[in-house]
């Protein structure tokens, strides 16, 4: 537990808000653009902050690296720390200090005098690569074939030691095992969703009936038009989140090569607020709402003068939610029946809210 702390710690460094401190903090120079070369003969004196596509060191930096981009590289030699994320990591020379790599791969080749943290998705370190302090890691998969002159601690789904180490050796491997789930297990989860769906949409006719109930009657009468909505809804809604990230990466990098490190933290926190907040209620919309909506559209068609009693409504919308879930649940295809569905609900809902605001600017007086 105390190694995945100090990992925890370490690779936080790595995150936009660090990265954007550090760019003020450190004073060095900054380069960035598609991409970054630090030939072999070049010598970069004191801290280098580098963000491009690829970011490759083959000569020699005096001081710290702190680096990222899609791929990074060092072949050279780093008097300092080393600090790197990127999908692909590689360190084939020599990093005289620490060293805290984060990315999809990440692999040691060379030598790191003192510790080396790691966070991957794979992470190796190769034969004849040596770290001078301990192994710290939280990895998906990790090959050790190396020498660590200190101890190793990390947590990882699959680990493979062929090289040595010195000090001790606490690795935690999770192995998940799968089990089919039986007949009552099965039986539970739809006894479960449910009554999820069925809870959140009695809030919804309760606290907003009019956007429900407009949402279930263009299920049933606007089908084809539902159905497409939902489509554009959600992709937009998609594009939307990574728009929002673009931006708020942009704003970030700009604001760090402008010395404004705490706005570049408050754009961070800004940014992941909103995209956290759209994608909370995206998973509303779709894992309840929209399954409340086409329930209650459904159930409709048995209970029809639904409009002035709460309680047909709500027995409509527990027939119709019961057969949401069991068509969900049908073999093979129940989760492409379910896709559509959502899908449908999500249009309904959209039109539900927008002829609730109609209702609205119409009831205003001129």
């Amino acid at each position: 537990m105390k190694g995945i702390a100090f990992l925890a710690v370490a690779l936080a460094s790595l995150s936009p808000t660090a990265l954007a401190q550090q760019t003020t903090e450190l004073g060095g120079k900054v380069r960035s653009g598609q991409e970054v070369v630090v030939a072999s003969g070049e010598t970069v004196q004191g801290d280098l902050i580098a963000s491009a596509g690829t970011v490759r060191i083959d000569g020699r930096v005096d001081g710290d690296l702190l680096a990222t981009g899609g791929r990074v590289t060092v072949a050279g030699t780093v008097t300092g720390d080393v600090m790197a994320a990127a999908g692909t990591t590689t360190v084939s020379g020599q990093v005289d200090g620490d060293a805290r790599l984060a990315g999809g791969q990440v692999r040691v080749e060379g030598r790191v005098a003192e510790d080396l943290v790691v966070g991957a998705g794979q992470a190796t370190v190769a034969s004849g690569a040596q770290v001078g302090g301990d192994l710290v890691f939280g990895a998906g998969q990790v090959q050790m074939d190396g020498t660590v002159a200190g101890s190793v601690l990390g947590s990882t789904g699959s680990y493979t030691r062929g090289g040595s180490v010195a000090g001790s050796e606490q690795v935690s491997v999770q192995q998940r095992e799968e089990q089919a789930p039986t007949a009552a297990d099965r039986t539970l989860g739809l006894l479960r969703q449910y009554v999820s769906v069925l809870v959140v949409g009695l809030l919804l006719l309760w606290l907003t009936p009019r956007v429900l109930r407009g949402a279930a009657e263009a299920v049933r009468r606007r089908t084809l038009a539902s159905f497409g909505i939902g489509i554009v809804a959600f992709i937009g809604v998609a594009v939307g989140l990574v728009v929002v990230l673009i931006v708020t990466i942009l704003l970030t990098v700009l604001l760090g090569l402008l010395g404004l490190g705490p706005l570049a933290g408050t754009t961070v926190f800004a940014g992941i607020l909103a995209i956290g907040i759209i994608a909370f209620l995206l998973f509303l919309a779709l894992t309840f709402g929209a399954p409340a909506a086409v329930g209650l559209g459904l159930g409709q068609l048995l209970f029809r003068d639904d409009r002035g009693s709460f309680g047909r409504a709500f027995a409509a919308l527990a027939l119709g939610v019961l057969v949401v879930v069991l068509v969900a649940a049908i073999p093979v295809v129940g989760g492409w029946l379910q896709l559509l569905l959502v899908l449908l609900g999500l249009g309904a809902l959209v039109l539900g809210l927008l002829s609730r605001r109609s209702r609205r600017l119409a009831e205003q007086p001129v």
